[in-house]
C-alpha cells in the first residue's frame, strides 16, 4: 500500500511539471509574437558594405535619404558596415509595430557621440570612442581636380602585336616616333646600330610599345622645361607633341600632351588619413600669403600643395593689401603618425589660422577671437576657391563662424542650393551636412581635408 502511494505521488509531480512546461511554452510564444520588431519583416532591406554612404544607397534603391532616415528611425547620416537598413516602405503597414513608430518619433541624441563625422579627427580625444563610418568623398578621383590625367583609363595596356614598322618614302625617325607615341631616344635604344639619318624605304624597325598619353595642365610658375623634366622627356619631344603651342612660353591653364611612362603624379597618398602614409611628398613652398611654422611637418601630396598655393594666389590677387595666416601642420616627410594628431598621415590634411581683422607681424595667430573679428571676405575667398573646384572633402570650422561665412556668401550671390551643399549652418552643429562642418576645438584655426588625388588609387577617404 505504501509503495502504491509513493508511485501515485511521483506520477502527480510529473503531470504537474509537464503542465507547467506547457504553460511556460505558450507564454513564451505569446511574448515572442508581441515583442517589438525594429526592422519590418516585409520591408526591403540592405546590408551596408564598405564604401557605402546613405546618399548612394538611396540612389541605388530609388528612394530619398529622408525616407531611409524615417524608415530606420535615424536623425543623421551615420551608418556602419554590416548594418541592416530598411530601403523601402512596408507593403503591410498594419504589421508595423508600436515600437517601430516610437523609434521613428523618438528624437536622436544630440551628444557628441552621435555626430556623423568622417574619421579620424585630431582634436576629439575627450569624446567617447565611436564606430568610424566612411563618408562618401565629395570629389575624390574626379579628373577635373587632377594635376594631370592619362588620356585612357588603362595606364598599363596589354602588349599589342605588329609593333614592327616598315619605313616609307619620306619618313624620318622623328616622324615615326610621333606617329607611334614614343621618342627618338627610345627607338634608338631598342634598335642598336640604327642610323637615324640613313633610313631607307622597306627597312623594318622596332618601334616598341607606345607610351601612355598624359594630359598635363600648366599651373602658375610652370614651364615646359620643368614639365619635360617632371615626366622624363626632352623639351624637344615635348614641343613636337604640342606643336600648336607655338613656343616654350605657354600660359598657365594650358593643357599639354606628354607621352611618358612616369606616374601622372609623383606623390601618392596611401590609406586613410588616420592610418596612412605618404610617398614622394612635396614640401609646401614659401608664399606671401602664409608663414609655415614647421617646414619638417609641411609635406603633402603634389595636389595638396598645388591647391594650397593656388588658393592663396587667388586671395592675394583679389585684395590689394596682403594679409598673412599661419600654416601649422600638413604631414611628416613619409606620412604616418604625426605627434599631436590623429590624422595628418597621408598629406591631405592642413591646419590654417583664420583670417582676422587684426593680425600680428607673424601672421594671424592660432588663438581664440570674437566672431566679429573674423575677416570674412578673405576667409570666404580662400574657402570658396577649394569648394568651387571640388578640392575639399571636408573643412572643419567652428559653428559660430559659419554663420558669418554663410551670410557673406549669400550676399555675394551664392545660391541656397549651393550653400546647403557647402555649409552646415544653419542646420545645427550636430547635423552631418555640408563640406564646411563644425568640430570641437577649432575655435582658433580651420582644418581642411583635401580629396583623394585622382591618380592615387590606394588613397582612402
Amino acid at each position: 500500500m505504501r509503495f502504491l502511494l509513493l508511485f501515485w505521488l511521483r506520477e502527480q509531480n510529473s503531470i504537474n511539471r509537464i503542465g507547467m512546461l506547457r504553460i511556460l511554452g505558450i507564454a513564451l510564444l505569446c511574448l515572442a509574437a508581441l515583442a517589438p520588431n525594429r526592422v519590418k519583416a516585409d520591408a526591403p532591406t540592405v546590408v551596408v558594405k564598405p564604401g557605402d554612404a546613405l546618399i548612394t544607397i538611396a540612389q541605388r534603391h530609388g528612394v530619398t535619404v529622408a525616407q531611409i532616415r524615417k524608415w530606420n528611425g535615424m536623425r543623421g547620416d551615420m551608418i556602419r558596415i554590416g548594418q541592416k537598413l530598411v530601403v523601402g516602405p512596408n507593403p503591410n503597414p498594419e504589421k508595423q509595430t508600436a515600437s517601430t513608430n516610437d523609434a521613428v518619433a523618438r528624437p536622436a541624441s544630440t551628444s557628441d557621440e552621435g555626430i556623423d563625422w568622417t574619421p579620424p579627427f585630431d582634436y576629439g580625444a575627450e569624446l567617447a570612442e565611436t564606430p568610424k563610418p566612411r563618408s562618401e568623398p565629395i570629389a575624390a578621383r574626379d579628373p577635373s581636380t587632377a594635376v594631370a590625367v592619362r588620356a585612357t583609363d588603362n595606364a598599363n595596356p596589354k602588349k599589342k602585336k605588329g609593333r614592327r614598322y616598315r619605313i616609307q618614302r619620306g619618313d624620318t625617325l622623328t616622324g615615326v616616333a610621333l606617329k607611334h607615341n614614343t621618342t627618338v631616344d627610345e627607338i634608338m635604344k631598342i634598335n642598336p646600330g640604327l642610323q637615324p639619318t640613313r633610313l631607307h624605304p622597306g627597312q623594318t624597325i622596332d618601334v616598341g610599345e607606345p607610351r601612355p598619353e598624359v594630359v598635363f595642365r600648366l599651373e602658375r610658375g610652370d614651364t615646359l622645361v620643368a614639365a619635360a623634366g617632371r615626366y622624363g622627356v626632352s623639351t624637344r619631344d615635348l614641343m613636337r607633341w604640342n606643336a600648336s603651342l607655338g613656343g616654350p612660353n605657354a600660359r598657365p591653364g594650358t593643357s599639354i600632351r606628354v607621352y611618358t611612362r612616369e606616374p601622372v603624379s609623383a606623390s601618392e597618398a596611401i590609406g586613410p588619413t588616420n592610418r596612412g602614409r605618404l610617398e614622394n611628398p612635396v614640401m609646401l613652398p614659401p608664399h606671401r600669403g602664409y608663414v609655415i611654422r614647421t617646414p619638417a611637418r609641411a609635406y603633402g601630396t603634389e595636389e595638396t600643395i598645388r591647391w594650397m598655393v593656388d588658393a592663396f594666389d587667388r586671395v592675394n590677387a583679389k585684395f590689394k593689401r596682403t594679409k598673412v595666416v599661419r600654416v601649422h601642420d600638413i604631414s611628416d616627410r613619409n606620412g604616418g603618425r604625426l605627434r599631436d594628431h590623429k590624422s595628418h598621415q597621408n598629406g591631405r590634411d592642413v591646419d590654417i589660422s583664420y583670417y582676422q581683422e587684426q593680425c600680428g607681424a607673424n601672421g594671424c595667430s592660432f588663438s581664440d577671437f570674437k566672431s566679429s573679428e573674423l575677416d570674412v571676405a578673405r576667409q570666404w575667398t580662400l574657402l570658396e576657391h577649394w569648394l568651387r573646384n571640388g578640392q575639399a572633402e571636408m573643412i572643419f570650422v567652428d559653428y559660430r563662424l559659419q554663420a558669418k561665412l554663410y551670410r557673406h556668401a549669400k550676399r555675394q550671390g551664392v545660391s541656397k542650393a549651393q550653400l546647403d551643399r557647402w555649409i552646415q549652418y544653419p542646420r545645427g552643429r550636430y547635423e552631418p551636412d555640408g563640406v564646411i562642418r563644425h568640430f570641437p576645438n577649432h575655435e582658433d584655426h580651420l582644418h581642411v581635408r583635401f580629396v583623394c588625388p585622382y591618380s592615387d588609387l590606394k588613397c582612402r577617404p
